[in-house]
């Protein structure tokens, strides 16, 4: 069970601690936490409160945002990928990144459509905020976010067109995998892949609340209406996403 300890307490600690967006299963939080359950490494965790100052964060990480990973001495870090090869490097079996260096770019690259800049993740948020950043005076919360997602109406006009091409991407390698009767996005067995795809899905079609339990007040803000994006979210895709979170995710999502 995942118990938060004060920012303090984590900052102070020695081991490997994970900040996590308290209240909202943000994908990339709960898929680095995800990882370091399943290579069995252990962690402490803070919460990083939405929309709040997290001031002993912020001055630690530089980030008010989650999640942030750090381990012993080292500089704390929260891109996506630099919290994989940390996890990799603390526990390499299992490991989550191809050996073969061609699965292993096509590993990342779509990763890198899914956790990175203009992304599925990204795309998403910025189709959360943009009605209230259309307000003459958007509220501090959308204006914080847009800030870190360098919100402007293009991008925010282009973000399910994009995420629906990422999303139909998806669907031919997984397609192309179950041709070959292996039931994963890359190679022959489970890859971090297969972890950020389980946990960004919940920004397009949630998991019911007995595995996902958000706020049923924001749940609607999690469900892609895009009818670009519901059209490219093929089943596939949801089936995928439930088979992984039923073998490797925490059931009902701790956040």
């Amino acid at each position: 069970m995942l118990t938060y300890r004060s920012p303090a307490e984590i900052i102070a600690d020695k081991g490997l601690r994970i900040v996590l967006v308290q209240g909202l299963p943000s994908p990339w939080g709960q898929a680095a936490k995800t990882i370091f359950e399943i290579k069995g490494l252990d962690y402490v965790a803070a919460p990083l409160i939405p929309a709040g100052e997290n001031r002993e964060i912020v001055a630690w990480s530089g980030q008010n945002s989650g999640p942030v990973v750090a381990w012993a001495d080292e500089k704390p870090i929260d891109r996506w990928i630099d919290i994989l090869y940390l996890a990799e490097r603390l526990a390499p079996t299992p490991s989550l990144i191809p050996a073969d260096p061609l699965l292993r770019a096509l590993m990342i690259g779509l990763s890198h459509e899914i956790c990175g800049e203009l992304g599925v993740g990204w795309n998403r948020r910025l189709q959360m905020i943009a009605p209230a950043m259309a307000m003459d005076d958007p509220p501090e919360f959308a204006a914080q976010i847009g800030a870190k997602y360098r919100y402007d109406s293009e991008d925010s006009r282009l973000a399910g067109v994009r995420t629906a091409a990422t999303l139909t991407t998806l669907t031919t390698q997984l397609r192309a995998q179950a041709d070959r009767g292996i039931p994963f996005f890359v190679g022959d067995s489970l890859s971090a892949l297969d972890i950020y795809w389980t946990a960004f899905a919940n920004l397009l079609a949630p998991l019911p609340s007995p595995q996902c339990p958000i706020p049923e007040a924001m749940r609607p803000m999690f469900v892609a209406t895009d009818p670009q994006i519901r059209a490219a979210l093929d089943p596939i895709l949801l089936e995928h996403r439930d088979r992984i979170f039923a073998a490797h995710f925490r059931s009902p999502m701790e956040f």
